[in-house]
């Protein structure tokens, strides 16, 4: 494995705690306020983030299906950019770790793209 698909495979693991974190969060904003429904959106973008993290670091073992994970990880960062708006945009009363975690998760899923065209971009060299 070449050090940029190692660097793939850790940045799809680290998604993958992100989206832990952010589902414990929502379940914990959830049980703490009763049914809130930015406490639901944090959860729901730690599942996506979590399976994104499950499926990809999977993917990652072969290089040819970098592209793949390519798509995977945009789709990741426009949820965590809708995330995000809804956050600014709804008036919800969100907390800093909330936002903090969507942040995370976004910037997370950028990073995975960028690595997953990089590599797609070397495959295409050769």
């Amino acid at each position: 494995m070449t050090t940029d698909g190692k660097i793939l495979k850790i940045t799809c693991i680290t998604a993958l705690f992100a989206g832990i974190a952010s589902i414990v969060l929502g379940v914990v904003l959830l049980v703490a306020n009763n049914v809130d429904i930015d406490a639901m959106i944090t959860a729901g973008e730690g599942l996506v983030s979590s399976i994104y993290g499950v499926r990809a670091s999977i993917l990652a073992n072969v290089p040819s299906n970098t592209s793949k994970i390519k798509t995977k990880a945009l789709i990741l960062t426009l949820v965590g950019a809708a995330v995000l708006a809804a956050f600014r945009l709804a008036g919800f009363d969100v907390t800093i770790h909330q936002i903090v975690l969507a942040i995370c998760v976004a910037v997370i899923a950028l990073a995975g793209f960028i690595m997953a065209s990089r590599i797609v971009k070397e495959q295409l060299r050769k």
